[in-house]
C-alpha cells in the first residue's frame, strides 16, 4: 500500500508539474504580436515667454540605428529586441509621433503641416532605438539545484531519484523567474534649419534606462519592456533636446529683441 501510495503522490506532483511547464510554454507563445509604442504623456511646459511661439514643420526622420537593432540579435543569454519585423509601425514613425507629441504638449511650438508655414524645419537621425535583455548562466544555478532537491526527496529509488532530479531540474529553470538585465536606448540628432536651408542648431541626445527584472527563461514580454524602459528612454532623450531647443530659440528671440 506504501508503494502504491508513494506512486499516487509522485503521479501528483508530476501532474503539477506538467501543468506549470505549459503555463509557461503558454505565456512565451504569445509573443507573435505585433509591438506598439504607448508613449506616456508630457507634463513640462516649455511655453516661451513673452515671444511668439515658432512655426515648426518636421521633415525627414532618417533611420540610422545599428544592423542588430534592426534585426534584432540574440536568442537566450542575451537578446536585442524588437526587430523591424516585430514593430506594428516603422521605428521612424513611431519616433516621429513621439518627437510631435511631446513639442505640441510643452508648448514649444506650433506645428505646422506645410513646409511653407514654417518658420523653421527640423529634421532628425534616429541613432538608436531598442531593447537589451542579458541573463546569466549562473542565475540558473538555484531553480536547478530545487528541482534536484525535489527529485531526490520524491524518488521511490536511487534510479528513480536521479530521473526525477533531472526532470524537476529542468522544469524549474524553465518555471522559475530569474533576474535579467535589462537595457533600453534612444539616441537621436535633431538639425534646425530656417526656411531656406541653413543650419541654425544641431544636438543630440542619448536617453537610457537600466534596470533588473525577474523573467521565466521561457517567456518573452517584449510589450511589456518596451512600455516600461523604452518609452522612458525616448522621454529621456526627448527632454534632453528639447530643453537645449527652447534655449536656442530663446537666444533667438533674446537677439531679435536687441535689433
Amino acid at each position: 500500500m506504501s508503494r502504491l501510495f508513494r506512486l499516487k503522490k509522485i503521479r501528483g506532483h508530476l501532474v503539477a508539474v506538467l501543468a506549470i511547464l505549459l503555463e509557461v510554454l503558454g505565456v512565451s507563445s504569445c509573443g507573435s504580436d505585433k509591438i506598439t509604442f504607448v508613449y506616456p504623456d508630457e507634463a513640462i511646459d516649455f511655453q516661451l515667454r513673452s515671444l511668439k511661439m515658432p512655426a515648426l514643420y518636421i521633415d525627414t526622420v532618417t533611420d540610422m540605428r545599428p544592423i542588430e537593432q534592426r534585426q534584432g540579435q540574440g536568442h537566450f543569454f542575451g537578446i536585442t529586441y524588437p526587430d523591424d519585423e516585430s514593430w506594428e509601425v516603422p521605428a521612424t514613425q513611431i519616433y516621429a509621433e513621439a518627437l510631435a507629441q511631446d513639442l505640441e504638449q510643452t508648448h514649444l511650438v506650433e506645428l505646422v503641416p506645410l513646409h511653407s508655414q514654417a518658420d523653421y524645419i527640423l529634421s532628425v537621425d534616429l541613432l538608436s532605438m531598442g531593447c537589451r535583455l542579458q541573463r546569466s548562466p549562473v542565475a540558473f544555478l538555484v531553480p536547478g539545484l530545487l528541482g534536484v532537491g525535489a527529485g531526490m526527496a520524491l524518488g521511490s529509488d536511487a534510479s528513480h531519484r536521479a530521473k526525477l532530479s533531472v526532470a524537476l531540474a529542468a522544469v524549474a529553470i524553465l518555471a522559475i523567474p530569474v533576474p535579467t538585465k535589462n537595457l533600453a536606448e534612444a539616441e537621436v540628432r535633431l538639425t534646425l534649419k530656417d526656411r531656406s536651408g541653413n543650419v541654425l542648431w544641431q544636438k543630440s541626445c542619448l536617453g537610457e534606462i537600466e534596470a533588473k527584472k525577474y523573467i521565466t527563461s521561457t517567456a518573452r514580454q517584449d510589450q511589456e519592456l518596451v512600455n516600461e524602459y523604452l518609452t522612458k528612454a525616448v522621454k529621456r532623450a526627448n527632454g534632453c533636446l528639447l530643453g537645449q531647443l527652447r534655449m536656442e530659440f530663446s537666444g533667438q528671440g533674446s537677439t531679435e529683441s536687441t535689433e
